[in-house]
């Protein structure tokens, strides 16, 4: 900041002597270039203290270059010290078009869970619901966020009242039977209707058994009395519960129950319902078959699936199928 002033200070004074030369050197040559005048005049104008009209217009034209000199030595010292400003404009500042994207974080994925063991002469039979349902809420599978009820009672028949419950418990525990009869161990999940298992705890009961196969009993229901038939549900492809190995076994074993069960009866084979919804399913690692035996909301089948000897062809169309995947 001293140096600035120093500067400052050196150029006025150059610039004052300067100035002052020019006057001088401006009058001296205005009174050459006059004709003379009579001592009395100019003595009378000095003693006034008047200045002539070359005299006015040299010390007005000494004071405008003063001034700008003056100036220019400022704004120099101004530029030497002050760093340069970025230009502005009054444009407003422009918007990136091209934004760094703001990524979503994705899902975690849910963990699979790998197939464990199995034993081809272990079969695990869930007759599904029970006489009272839980509607408490469970992950419909591994990590899952959406939830179900962990059970429900079923359906109840058209035509002979009875609970959907009681019909799969009748008929899981006839395939029991027959299964035992052909040399399988058999895992029961439920021998009685006054259970309280979840579907979650279904499934963990064929995992723990190691079993070759999980079947899962069930009856179907509609709105609209004419529908008819058994259909299996399984796994689709691309399950996020389930390892690739488990997807495809389980449509494999599901396939092969549905058609023992129609050769056996005669029913209307509706073939599969791939589904990823079913927390019976989600939670298992072994193979596993949802079967619907018919529809109860049907008065024939409804009147079949309760009757014994129907029953009895049931369980053996889907031991023929179990029998047929594990071999």
């Amino acid at each position: 900041m001293k140096k600035k002033y120093k500067i400052i200070m050196i150029s006025l004074i150059a610039v004052i002597v300067l100035g002052i030369g020019i006057v001088v050197g401006n009058s001296w040559h205005t009174k050459t270039q006059q004709p003379k005048v009579s001592t009395t005049t100019i003595t009378n104008s000095t003693a006034k203290g008047e200045a002539s009209k070359e005299e006015k217009e040299a010390l007005k034209s000494s004071e405008q270059a003063l001034s700008e000199a003056t100036k220019k030595v400022v704004d120099s010292a101004n530029k030497k010290e002050e760093p340069a400003t970025p230009q502005q404009t009054n444009q407003p500042q422009q918007k990136q078009e091209t934004q760094q994207p703001q990524t979503q974080q994705a899902p975690t994925p849910a963990p699979v869970k790998q197939a464990v063991p199995t034993n081809n002469k272990v079969v695990c039979i869930d007759a599904g619901h029970q006489r009272y349902g839980n509607s408490a809420k469970e992950p419909i599978g591994p990590g899952a966020t959406q939830t179900k009820a962990k059970v429900t009672t079923g359906a109840t028949g058209i035509r002979s009242h009875r609970t959907e419950s009681q019909i799969n418990l009748e008929i899981a525990l006839k395939l029991q039977r027959i299964l035992q009869s052909r040399g399988y161990t058999v895992v029961m999940c439920r021998t009685s209707q006054d259970v309280n298992l979840s579907n979650k705890e279904r499934a963990d009961i064929a995992n723990k058994a190691h079993a070759g196969a999980f079947i899962r009993l069930h009856c179907d229901s509609s709105d609209n009395q004419s529908v008819n038939g058994v259909t299996g549900l399984a796994p689709a492809s691309g399950n996020p519960y389930l390892s690739s190995s488990i997807v495809s076994s389980s449509q494999s074993l599901t396939r092969a129950v549905v058609n023992g069960l129609c050769s056996a009866t005669g029913a209307k084979n509706r073939g599969l319902s791939l589904v990823n919804n079913m927390s019976g399913i989600n939670w298992t690692q072994v193979p596993v078959a949802l079967v619907e035996m018919g529809f109860i909301s049907n008065p024939n089948e409804d009147a079949n699936l309760t009757n014994d000897a129907y029953q009895e062809k049931v369980a053996n169309g889907i031991a023929n199928g179990i029998a047929s995947f594990l071999h």
